[in-house]
């Protein structure tokens, strides 16, 4: 006869298979929490490294596309003279450089935020595994609980 960890007795079979039943649920969800733990800490440290990084670069390109509309429109005020004929065209180029890179680093910021979006992810269904075993367990060990049906 199968003695709980409270000393009481199981009354029959059907609890012993009920127990072993939860057993092997919360030894499944047990592995299941460590599967989707597995990694996370790297996998997160990447994608927050990535998103500090490409917003820093977000933020120098958006600067650096400011100033140079803000020097087109000086320059464009009075009308572009000969002289200042050559600054405009470079501030032009640099404007529209920055624009295209802030396209990319966009996109890749993006892609680091579906990163972390995806960390947290698996974080939120680790736990619930984690949940269901602590349950499974508890439910496996608790003599006053008579299965339904």
């Amino acid at each position: 006869m199968l003695r709980y960890s409270d000393g009481t007795m199981a009354d029959s079979a059907d609890e012993l298979i009920l127990k072993m039943q939860h057993l092997e649920a919360q030894a499944r969800a047990t592995q299941e929490a460590k599967a989707a733990r597995g990694g996370l800490e790297r996998l997160k440290g990447q994608a927050q490294k990535l998103a500090w990084k490409t917003q820093a670069e977000v933020d120098a390109l958006e600067k650096v596309r400011d100033e140079g509309e803000a020097r087109l429109e000086e320059l464009k005020k009075d009308g572009v003279q000969s002289h200042e004929a050559q600054e405009y065209v470079k501030v032009k180029a640099a404007i529209d450089d920055a624009a295209k890179r802030l396209v990319r680093a966009r996109a890749q910021l993006n892609f680091a935020l579906d990163r972390m979006g995806d960390v947290e992810r698996r974080e939120y269904q680790a736990f619930h595994a984690e949940v269901r075993a602590e349950t499974h367990g508890q439910l496996a060990e608790d003599p006053t609980f008579k299965g339904s049906a």
